[in-house]
C-alpha cells in the first residue's frame, strides 16, 4: 500500500510540474558577417508577416563593405559592392541587381526610421552565402563562401 500511494505522489509530481507554464525567453534575430557578429543601436532586425528576415540594410551593407546610399524621393535604396548593384523601393516586390529585374516574395520597407530589407535576397545578390539557424536565431552571411 506504502508503494502505492509513493507511485501515486511521484506521479502526481510529475505531472504538476509539466504543467507549469514555463516562461519562453524570445531570443532576438543576429545577424553574424564574416564572422562577426553586428550590433543594431537603434533598430533591430525582425521576421516579417513572409517568414523574411528583414535586417536594417545600412549596417549589414557597411559590415560587408558596400556602399549604401538612399533617396527618399524616390524611397529606393542602393547596395555597391565589387562591381554587384542592388537597388530595391520601398513596398516593392521587384528589385533590380546589375540592371536586371528580379522579384522576391516579399518588400523593403521603413521601419523606425530605417530602410529594412530582406537580408537573404540582398546578400546572395552580392554574392554573399547566406544560413540561418534557427535554434539560436541567427543569420550569418560569408562573402568568402563558407
Amino acid at each position: 500500500m506504502k508503494r502505492i500511494v509513493k507511485i501515486l505522489t511521484v506521479i502526481l509530481v510529475v505531472t504538476y510540474l509539466l504543467s507549469i507554464p514555463t516562461a519562453a525567453v524570445e531570443l532576438p534575430i543576429r545577424v553574424v558577417v564574416n564572422g562577426t557578429k553586428i550590433n543594431f543601436p537603434d533598430a533591430e532586425p525582425f521576421i516579417d508577416e513572409n517568414s523574411r528576415t528583414q535586417v536594417p540594410i545600412r549596417f549589414v551593407g557597411e559590415a560587408l563593405g558596400a556602399d549604401v546610399s538612399w533617396d527618399g524621393n524616390t524611397k529606393k535604396v542602393t547596395i555597391t559592392l565589387n562591381g554587384s548593384k542592388v537597388v530595391l523601393q520601398i513596398g516593392n516586390k521587384n528589385y533590380e541587381v546589375n540592371g536586371k529585374q528580379n522579384q522576391m516574395d516579399t518588400v523593403a520597407l521603413l521601419k523606425e526610421s530605417r530602410t529594412f530589407v530582406p537580408v537573404r535576397f540582398v546578400s546572395e545578390a552580392l554574392g554573399a552565402t547566406v544560413n540561418w539557424n534557427a535554434n539560436i536565431k541567427t543569420v550569418y552571411i560569408d562573402m568568402n563562401g563558407t
